[in-house]
């Protein structure tokens, strides 16, 4: 028996072919949930940022940084057909009105922000619960070398499983505990993965990359040049430097020199002493990230880690 399909029916199997994948995906919610990445004006001056969104299929609503001081998103908009999202909030500390135009890719949204003094990108991903999932994702650790790919495994296994005890652990210790020998150039290429990777692992978009990427003396050699320059002292000397943080003057210059290929500090010879700047205005006030400091916990079984 040959079936045969009317003009109805043929109308209806065309506009289901023509049907969007991002419509489809709208069933799915593709914008509901809590969003946590970073935002700047550049790759070196970047802020940590916690997004809650909802969306019914039709509104959308929202806050910014949930908690006492959140922003209320005033308008939104998502357009599931080209997976657009456009967000409007003021800023009442400084009177400012942030702009925020992106695109949805799966779990990841990524666009520019401006305001009328300044103007930047922002990247952020969708949390997922241990309720949507069993294991957490296997990152993609592709352009570092063996080693290196240890070192990123066993910090993100030690986060996870420091959940409940509230241990962290910086990557210095993670190589010791590796028994990898102390080497710059692996140091800063590990560091730069996890700076340019936040959705790792949510202990960096808690407590910043920079937490666990420097070492105690590197971050007290940090504090020690900005507070100088914050409070408009009479910037260090090399030799005092190294007497402030207690380290000798070739670990302060090392420490000086990484902290200068991470983007915190920049160099400015015309302030004098060891001739280098905060290289971003939020550096000059460091809490959280070059406040936090660990002590080191060795267990019987030879697991060590950190904890605040």
């Amino acid at each position: 028996m040959r079936l045969k399909i009317g003009f109805a029916g043929l109308l209806l199997i065309f506009l289901l072919s023509c049907i969007h994948p991002a419509i489809a995906q709208q069933s799915a919610d593709p914008l509901t949930g809590t969003w946590k990445g970073d935002w700047g004006p550049s790759a070196t001056d970047r802020n940590s940022v916690t997004i809650e969104l909802k969306w019914n299929g039709k509104t959308l609503t929202g806050t910014v940084n949930p908690g006492p001081d959140a922003i209320l998103i005033e308008t939104a908009s998502f357009d599931p057909q080209t997976m657009k999202i456009h967000l409007e909030a003021n800023y009442a500390p400084r009177n400012l009105r942030y702009v925020v135009d992106g695109t949805v890719e799966k779990d990841k949204i990524s666009g520019t922000w401006n305001h009328p003094r300044r103007k930047g990108d922002f990247q952020v991903s969708r949390e997922v619960t241990k309720s949507e999932s069993n294991a957490a994702p296997k990152p993609n650790l592709s352009g570092l070398k063996a080693d290196e790919r240890k070192v990123i495994e066993y910090l993100l296994k030690d986060w996870r499983e420091g959940v409940e005890d509230y241990s962290i652990t910086a990557m210095d210790i993670a190589m010791e505990a590796l028994r990898l020998p102390p080497s710059s150039g692996m140091r800063f290429r590990i560091g730069n993965y996890i700076k340019n990777h936040p959705e790792l692992d949510e202990t960096l978009r808690q407590w910043g990359w920079q937490t666990v990427v420097l070492t105690p003396d590197e971050k007290l050699v940090a504090r020690a040049i900005v507070n100088r320059e914050r409070d408009k002292q009479k910037r260090p000397t090399k030799s005092e430097l190294a007497t402030l943080v207690g380290i000798s003057e070739k670990d302060s210059e090392e420490a000086v020199r990484t902290l200068a290929r991470f983007g915190i500090l920049k160099r400015d010879r015309s302030v004098g002493g060891v001739g280098y700047v905060a290289a971003a205005p939020r550096y000059l006030n460091w809490q959280p990230w070059l406040d936090f400091q660990f002590h080191r916990i060795t267990l019987s079984s030879g697991r060590v880690f950190c904890v605040n």
